[in-house]
């Protein structure tokens, strides 16, 4: 059985993959392959980038052991290093377009927030039930 945790995240990973070759599409028809191709890469980078974060989320929400920070701070910074190369390399080597890589990363970034936040408050239960910030002990 699948935990509330990594249900969210596949799930919201699943999504923003389906919706990127959905926009990688749009992009592809209006500026071209390359174009397209550097939107998907990105998303692409975006998508395990997106999915580490899980990884070190459950690494850390856990019972904390000193193995579960190491390994959760390395895997945090092997996320940046990873990002660094892989969305700067190409930046900086020019071989693929800047705004379309960036726009993939960062497109991510935007939907799966946004997917994961309706997520949480389901399983949450906080949908329609007028619960507020304001409404906690005479708030």
């Amino acid at each position: 059985m699948m935990s509330t945790h990594w249900r969210l995240a596949l799930g919201g990973a699943a999504a923003t993959a389906v919706m990127s070759l959905g926009a990688a599409a749009v992009v592809g028809y209006y500026f071209g392959a390359v174009y397209a191709g550097a939107f998907l890469y990105g998303a692409g980078v975006g998508l395990v980038s997106f999915t580490s974060i899980a990884i070190t989320a459950w690494l850390l929400g856990g019972k904390l052991s000193g193995e579960r920070v190491l390994l959760g701070v390395a895997i945090y910074f092997g996320r940046l290093m990873l990002v660094v190369v892989a969305v700067g390399a190409p930046i900086f080597l020019a071989s693929w377009p800047a705004l379309a890589l960036i726009g993939g990363f960062a497109g991510v970034y935007v939907v799966e927030n946004v997917l994961l936040l309706i997520g949480a408050a389901k399983v949450r239960g906080a949908f329609g039930r007028g619960a507020g910030v304001g409404n906690r002990n005479g708030g």
